[in-house]
């Protein structure tokens, strides 16, 4: 294989540079903007820097899209730029929009940016074909756009490999001291300069010549027939044997069933796009039945999927996740019913729907971050309005016990609003400002246990979830333990099934669990001579916590709450409950496993 010459690739970097300027212009200013906020030694603060990366980020797909429409359709220059023109100045609304302490401003932010991405990406893939016909042009196109992405993103890989390897050597041999961020920045230069230069040079040139490339790689065969076929089966079995037990248990579908509802569309629609220019083919006719026979399967699975999510939104109110769960599977419906009907099945539907779908949720009193804002705040207000704690939209001092499961649910839904949407929405129930100052960053929102607090009820920490049907409570670690009456302590004890008795035989302790881990039992010995035993039952203790904190108080219990204590004429026992690990099943609680400080006390014989 004869190598491009040093000109050759000049004068292609160049001609690419030419073609897409204000591309690389985005992808530049990104890559110089990232580069100096890594670089930076000081303290954190605010930046314009950040406004401008945010913006340029979005630059670069925007403008692609702009650029490729006026190609395709033959604008002048002028016109052109005055399209480009148009979409600069949308960039710098945009960047306006952002702020610039960005580091500590609400998540929405990073989120919005994520779905404006998403939008403009799907833009270039969709925009150059948007007028009816030439599907095939429509995916070589696409085809060509992917293996760009994929050799762009491998020879980054590699390139980095080779020169941080450099680097090393360089530290290692020369004494050169190499800083973790100059890997960081190398990075950074390949990913917005190289990648992007390469990514652009490969872009087709006549699109309308594509329409009649009939060039189809086997290895998308061999993935959609034997790879993702396989796995769409895989999913197929497993959604419908679940549907099978709802139907015959009569309960609701999990939440986590969503997940797997969208891995088998995501699943089935991408080997139907991968394998759509041979559905035709005498050999692949079953392409086209098992298709549809693929959008008729999905009808129950979307189903499940809206009720599974109703329920969290009935129980727990709309967040950014349980709305897109919610887009999507109306979306997923939407495509049912297209693909099930519509006789030209036109596969540019599918971007595009999405394309435009993200586009409007990102913004407006419609959009995902607004909608969940609004649920949120509402159900904070009425659990204030409830506990007598908010009156006449104002904050109230008032007398009274606000229940464990009540501030569970006020503790987590101000940690959401400060994490992903700021106080803004909250600030006129508050005669105080729930902002505070901080060094470099100027103002910022208050930390959800102050703005908890001033609320007049107890912080419950964020619960924890070990994932399925494992969960965990802990204790408050912030917390004393209250030792008083008591001579000796092990502390950091774990207590889990099957473990063996523990022996001091120099303190003539021991101590053991049953087999349910329902029940420690501490000995006093002498030799292998039992003196005195007293047993502590931790049944009740794990029963009462979460029938008073449920799942809410992942890390905000008391100590004294987690404990349990025994004794006898001789011996005196406390188990203080640092953690517990639990599992349900069969509907029942089973505990698996104790963290523990265990004190006890004895007057020897």
């Amino acid at each position: 294989m004869k190598l491009p010459s040093i000109q050759k690739v000049f004068r292609e970097s160049t001609r690419t540079f030419m073609r897409f300027p204000f591309v690389m212009v985005a992808a530049g200013t990104a890559t110089v903007a990232a580069l100096i906020l890594v670089d930076y030694e000081g303290p954190p603060g605010s930046s314009v820097l950040f406004n401008i990366l945010f913006a340029s980020i979005l630059g670069f797909p925007l403008m692609l899209a702009l650029a490729l429409v006026a190609e395709r359709r033959g604008w002048g220059k002028s016109l052109a730029f005055s399209a480009q023109a148009i979409g600069v100045l949308l960039l710098v609304a945009y960047a306006l929009s952002v702020p610039s302490n960005i580091l500590c401003a609400p998540l929405l932010h990073l989120n919005r940016l994520l779905l404006l991405v998403l939008a403009s990406s799907l833009l270039v893939a969709v925009a150059p074909f948007a007028a009816s016909g030439q599907l095939n042009g429509f995916w070589q196109y696409n085809k060509t756009l992917l293996q760009r992405i994929i050799l762009a993103a491998l020879f980054s890989v590699i390139l980095f490999a080779g020169l941080a390897i450099a680097l090393a050597a360089v530290d290692q041999l020369f004494g050169v001291d190499v800083t973790g961020k100059r890997y960081a920045e190398l990075g950074l230069f390949l990913l917005g300069i190289f990648a992007t230069w390469f990514l652009l040079a490969g872009v087709p040139e006549d699109l309308d010549g594509l329409e009649t490339l009939t060039e189809y790689p086997g290895v998308l065969k061999l993935s959609g027939q034997y790879i993702l076929i396989p796995l769409l089966f895989v999913y197929l079995v497993i959604l419908y044997a679940y549907l099978a037990k709802i139907a015959i248990q009569w309960s609701w579908p999990q939440g986590w069933v969503s997940g797997l509802v969208f891995g088998f569309a995501a699943t089935g629609i991408t080997a139907y796009l991968l394998l759509f220019p041979i559905r035709e083919k005498t050999e692949n006719r079953w392409i086209k039945g098992a298709a549809r026979w693929f959008w008729i399967v999905m009808i129950p699975p979307i189903v499940v999927l809206h009720l599974a999510i109703w329920r969290r939104v009935s129980e727990y109110g709309i967040t950014e996740m349980r709305y897109f769960g919610f887009a999507l599977g109306a979306w997923l419906a939407a495509m049912v019913a297209y693909f099930l009907a519509s006789r030209t099945k036109n596969i540019k539907v599918i971007p595009a729907s999405i394309c435009v779908l993200a586009l409007l949720t990102s913004f407006g009193p419609w959009g995902a971050f607004r909608v969940s804002e609004k649920s949120q705040v509402d159900r904070l207000e009425q659990l204030l309005v409830q506990n007598h704690l908010l009156a006449d939209g104002k904050v109230q001092t008032v007398q009274g016990q606000v229940s464990a499961a009540d501030a569970g649910q006020i503790s987590s839904i101000v940690r959401y609003l400060r994490d992903v949407h700021g106080y803004e929405r909250i600030q006129p129930w508050f005669s105080e400002s729930l902002k505070r100052d901080s060094t470099g960053m100027g103002l910022i929102d208050q930390e959800p246990d102050i703005v908890v607090k001033a609320l007049g009820v107890e912080y419950v920490k964020e619960p924890i979830f070990t994932g399925g049907n494992f969960r965990e409570i802990r204790a408050d670690k912030d917390r004393t333990v209250n030792s008083e009456g008591y001579d000796h302590l092990l502390a950091a004890q774990r207590l889990s099934l099957g473990m063996p008795d523990f022996t001091d035989p120099n303190d003539g302790i021991a101590y053991g669990m049953d087999s349910a881990l329902d029940v420690l039992t501490m000995r006093e010995v002498d030799g292998r001579t039992i003196v005195d035993s007293v047993q502590v039952s931790l049944r009740p203790l794990v029963n009462s916590l979460l029938e008073e904190y449920g799942s809410v108080a992942g890390g905000g219990i008391p100590p004294e709450k987690m404990s349990a204590s025994a004794a006898t004429e001789t011996m005196k026992l406390k188990v203080v409950l640092r953690r517990i690990e639990f599992r349900r099943d069969k509907g029942q609680i089973k505990p698996t496993a104790y963290d523990a400080f265990i004190l006890y006390s004895w007057n020897r014989r």
